[in-house]
């Protein structure tokens, strides 16, 4: 083994153990990851090489030199090219040099290190798609930064995009100042500081549905050292939630549950709303059961239904009431409550009363008592044949008497008269 190889192969140890040691983490970043179960093939211009830093570690006359790599896929899926295969090379000598075969959505940093002999391969670079890098005009590691961010999958048109961006650097621990400038689709910047922790965070007014691009900028503190960098980010705005309304189906006797509908009049757009109830008359526990969730409606989806349990009330329990509500809902609300309104239980049911005869049987109904007291000489009851048969004798015996004794006065009136007359 020549004298300059040996000093080379010792130089990249010595780089790779810095950077390993420095903060370079590329065996935790997606493309070393496991490669995804299923790819696809990379679309026309859908990837981008990115060369994050180069750093040169003279040793002798071997200028071992290592760069950090990246990517940017625009694609919405991994996507595979083989290495070595024309379209993910090398440009000189070994075109298969262990880089990254899957490439995953989004932007990625640090992804895959190279030592080279910056002496023998001076013009090396990375082929990838359409574009290669060009390593000589990389900056230095010890100043290179870079801008990852963060955007949320989906933005209701007409809200708000809460979006980040981490700042860090490849052998050095994040910039704890400096800026960040965001835009959106190249609009007016919002301006935000970078934490100690390398983050800032902005929140993007969305005016239109549909694919939107923000652009976040480092602005490096004066004298830091520091390089700018630029990171890109895309999200889907969907259109506008109809407004959302609540109601509540009407409760009979005997029902154990009550169906509230979470309802508006398009499905475009996404819409999330808390559902919870409050009572009013009727108390949680005692009467239902408490609810409190959250419902979301998806995308052409324009009901959606929970349920709240009620409990069996004692008889007499008297009408009462509770209330649904909606809060903190991602679109407009036009009918916030609802009324649900619990009818009074009897106090003894029918079925009961039939079954509280003498013997606790089936038995007949009771008959109903008269008005008349039960002393009543006209009220019906048995031997009312016979007593009707002697007030009829006692009649015709007064009839008799009274008879006779009209004729008895009419007798000495006469004998009155005649004892006169013989005077």
């Amino acid at each position: 083994m020549s004298r300059p190889t040996a000093r080379f192969r010792l130089a990249s140890a010595l780089t790779l153990l810095a950077l390993s040691g420095l903060g370079v983490v590329a065996a935790a970043s997606p493309a070393l990851a496991d490669p995804p179960v299923s790819v696809q093939p990379a679309p026309a211009d859908a990837l981008t090489p990115l060369v994050d830093c180069v750093q040169d570690a003279p040793l002798g006359t071997v200028a071992a030199r290592t760069v950090v790599l990246g990517y940017r896929s625009t694609a919405s899926v991994p996507v595979s090219v083989p290495a070595g295969g024309g379209s993910n090379d090398l440009t000189t000598g070994a075109a298969d040099r262990g880089q990254p075969s899957v490439f995953e959505p989004g932007e990625h940093h640090g992804v895959w290190l190279l030592t080279v002999d910056a002496a023998a391969e001076p013009t090396l670079g990375w082929r990838l798609g359409p574009t290669t890098t060009d390593f000589a005009a990389a900056p230095a590691c010890t100043a290179a930064t870079a801008v990852t961010l963060s955007t949320p999958a989906k933005v209701a048109a007409g809200g708000t995009a809460a979006v980040s961006a981490t700042v860090t650097r490849m052998l050095l621990a994040a910039p704890g100042s400096g800026t960040v400038a965001f835009a959106l689709d190249g609009g007016a910047q919002v301006v935000a500081p970078v934490s100690a922790s390398g983050v800032a965070r902005a929140d993007l007014p969305v005016s239109a549905a549909g694919t939107h691009t923000v652009t976040a900028t480092f602005q490096p503190a004066q004298a830091s050292g520091l390089l700018s960098a630029v990171g890109t980010a895309t999200f889907t705005a969907t259109a506008p939630s109809a407004p959302l309304t609540v109601a509540t189906d009407s409760v009979v006797a005997g029902s154990t549950s009550v169906l509230v509908t979470v309802a508006r009049s398009s499905g475009a757009g996404d819409a999330t709303v808390d559902v919870m109830t409050a009572d009013g008359t009727a108390r949680a526990g005692a009467d239902y059961t408490a609810l409190a969730t959250t419902v979301a409606l998806a995308d052409g989806q324009t009901t959606a239904t929970v349920r709240v349990p009620l409990a069996s009330r004692p008889a007499g329990s008297p009408a009462a009431t509770f209330f649904v509500l909606l809060q903190r809902a991602s679109t407009s609300v036009t009918t916030a409550s609802a009324t649900v309104a619990l009818p009074a239980v009897a106090a003894v049911a029918p079925a009961t009363a039939a079954a509280a005869g003498t013997h606790g049987g089936n038995a007949a109904p009771a008959a109903v008592s008269s008005v008349l007291p039960p002393d009543d000489p006209t009220a019906a009851g048995p031997g009312a044949t016979t007593a009707a048969g002697q007030d009829l004798a006692l009649l015709f015996g007064g009839i008799l008497l009274t008879a006779g004794g009209i004729l008895g006065v009419l007798g000495l009136v006469r004998a009155a008269g005649m004892r006169e007359a013989r005077a």
